[in-house]
């Protein structure tokens, strides 16, 4: 289909559904979206829609939601409602001191505040997860506030069942308001340190410490396994102690893998080391929004070791300077092909946007069936 042709046809399904999310933003030049890179049809934005109405969940769905810069995934596992269906969020985006959404006031913001939670929590309602629906996890990958700094509006948004970090200390103070309204939220269970989950079985179901080290967990959906691969609390940067996991539904394996620098991903080669295929995915989202000395390559082949096998990298990041890296973006390319590379900056520079106006407009969605068969493509906001 020609450039022109696509243009029209795209704005023509608009407005056939103006008050549904999913039209793309038509500013964008097209081949943005082209390239083997897909945008979501209409069916596949309300099959996720509906999953916030559905009893019973056969597919797992995974929503790289863009925030800006910084972190936010929204995972929304199969299984019965209030049984084993989870709805999981790794990171939440930055908050706005300016606003209050930190959760104390103040009249400045530091160089990189943007309402990330904000696009968060928009595209949430926009996809049926109201006020007061339940996030059974909350996971704040390390203490930096392009990822954890929604945190204290979603525990006022939502009820939350457990929040997981890997438990480095911080001074910060908008990440010591999240921890005290993490420990003032009844009926909260705070399993950080991550290492020591395996303390609250009867909060988190049944966890395993192999034979590697790792720890698992099936208690995150049906069918689902859940591999904590790192979460280093005594780390000597924040980012090295990232969460690092990894979800395997059926066999369809996605690594999420925080704010990993070159020390975090060989701590995960020694991992793979240990347990060999431990790294093995799918789909990788890359390690610290693609910076530079990040998403190694000895770290990509243990990744994707099969030169043939279906695999894909999103980079979640924003407007800031050096992220995503050139080069990294260039060593990502050469393992699983440009075409197969999904980011939530698609078009922002070029559009002359700035940090406010970053978020929103770039999601991305991964649905995985349970005959193994998964898609991934872009699901624009209004």
């Amino acid at each position: 289909m020609k450039i022109a042709e696509a243009s029209i046809t795209i704005a023509l399904l608009c407005s056939l559904l103006l008050t549904q999310s999913g039209c793309p933003d038509t500013t964008i030049p097209l081949i943005y979206a082209e390239g083997g890179k897909r945008v979501c049809s209409l069916d596949e934005l309300e099959a996720f829609r509906e999953v916030s109405n559905q009893i019973d969940r056969e597919d797992l769905w995974i929503a790289f939601v863009d925030v800006g810069q910084g972190d936010a995934t929204w995972i929304r596992t199969p299984g019965t409602r209030d049984l084993d269906a989870k709805d999981i969020l790794v990171d939440s985006g930055n908050c706005r001191l300016a606003d209050g959404s930190c959760g104390f006031s103040s009249g400045v913001n530091d160089l990189y505040d943007s309402d990330g939670v904000g696009a968060l929590t928009t595209f949430m309602v926009e996809n049926g997860w109201l006020e007061d629906s339940p996030i059974d996890f909350l996971v704040a990958t390390h203490p930096d506030k392009d990822h954890y700094g929604g945190s204290w509006e979603i525990l006022q948004r939502y009820r939350v069942g457990a929040f997981v970090s890997s438990g480095i200390s911080s001074d910060n103070k908008t990440y010591q308001t999240a921890l005290s309204a993490v420990n003032n939220e009844q009926g909260l269970v705070n399993l950080s340190p991550a290492t020591q989950t395996g303390l609250n079985p009867s909060a988190v179901g049944e966890i395993n410490y192999n034979s590697s080290g790792l720890i698992t967990t099936d208690s995150w959906g049906r069918n689902i396994q859940v591999t904590l691969l790192s979460a280093d609390n005594s780390a000597s940067a924040d980012n090295n102690a990232s969460v690092v996991l990894m979800i395997d539904y059926l066999g369809t394996r996605v690594l999420l893998t925080g704010d990993a620098e070159s020390p975090l991903d060989q701590k995960l080669i020694e991992v793979d080391n240990n347990s060999p295929g431990a790294l093995r995915a799918n789909v990788l989202k890359a390690g610290h929004h693609a910076g530079r000395g990040t998403n190694s390559t000895e770290l990509l082949e243990r990744v994707f070791p099969n030169p043939e096998s279906r695999k894909y990298v999103v980079v979640s990041s924003g407007l800031r300077e050096g992220l995503p890296d050139p080069e990294t973006i260039a060593r990502l390319e050469s393992m699983v092909g440009e075409e197969k590379i999904y980011r939530t900056d698609r078009g922002d520079a070029i559009l002359g946007k700035d940090r406010s106006t970053s978020p929103g407009d770039d999601h991305i969605l991964l649905r995985v069936s349970r005959d193994g068969d998964f898609t991934i493509c872009y699901a624009y906001s209004d």
